[in-house]
């Protein structure tokens, strides 16, 4: 008996812990809702966790800097170390690791082959490519590095660059590597516009005869580009479910930035 009522003692204290700690962690989520802080009546009430419990536990918190407490209107705010946390955890964020899973659903879903790119001085740097079902030759293979002004990853890139970069890439002589090629610097400053506005870029066999593309932007917790996304696809397949594969690839490319962090507003 003596045996069975530690165990029971134990078992009971597990359970408070826990209690506890998904106590602290809705008042630390509670918190981080309200930039100007909030006062213990207010966390108390939201959070139906008793007043006593949620000073008690607040005073623990800023004691060790996870909140502030303002003294001049009694309110609560998170502090260093709960911020230190965050951008911790998001710096350690890998954006192949991270979007590999959604590629991989992305290229079942639209049957196409998806690429995640970086920008890289004035080229793209393809890092993860997934086949779907009816796969494509191309010459977009992992490591290899594509232009940026006639790719669509590479205009996704692009268009978010600075606009220093932007013209230092669109003044360097630009190769026609199809007949559908864009070269015109003109209407290209345009096309990028254009995907800043759409959220969006494709590729219309500039880069490779038959073969169409497009591609969305990813960015991160510094609200930064740091990577785009791309469907492609012989044209004669992309040009009939176009609208749908916008839509998957825009719900992917969402789903990866929030998860890299991001906070702006996207597309939809």
């Amino acid at each position: 008996m003596a045996g069975y009522s530690k165990i029971k003692v134990n078992h009971m204290i597990e359970q408070s812990n826990s209690s506890n700690i998904d106590k602290a962690l809705t008042i630390l989520e509670t918190i981080s809702n309200y930039a100007d802080g909030i006062s213990l009546a207010e966390l108390a009430k939201i959070t139906h966790i008793p007043k006593t419990t949620t000073f008690r536990i607040l005073e623990s918190l800023k004691a060790r800097e996870y909140v502030l407490y303002d003294i001049s209107n009694e309110s609560y705010s998170l502090d260093i170390k709960s911020l230190e946390l965050g951008i911790k955890g998001l710096m350690n964020v890998n954006l192949v690791e991270v979007s590999i899973p959604y590629l991989k659903t992305l290229s079942s879903k639209t049957n196409e082959t998806c690429f995640l790119g970086v920008y890289n001085q004035g080229h793209v740097i393809y890092l993860y490519k997934s086949e779907g079902t009816m796969s494509i030759q191309t010459n977009a293979r992992l490591g290899s590095r594509m232009p940026a002004y006639c790719t669509g990853i590479g205009k996704a890139l692009l268009a978010y660059q600075p606009l220093e970069e932007i013209d230092r890439v669109l003044n360097q002589k630009l190769e026609r590597i199809t007949e559908k090629t864009v070269t015109d610097r003109v209407q290209l400053y345009n096309i990028l516009a254009d995907v800043r506005l759409n959220g969006y870029s494709f590729d219309n066999e500039e880069n490779e005869e038959g073969l169409t593309c497009v591609a969305k932007p990813i960015f991160n917790y510094t609200n930064s580009i740091i990577g785009a996304i791309s469907v492609a696809g012989p044209t004669h397949r992309m040009c009939h479910k176009i609208d749908s594969i916008i839509l998957e690839l825009q719900n992917v490319c969402n789903t990866v930035s929030r998860r890299l962090g991001y906070i702006g507003i996207l597309s939809s």
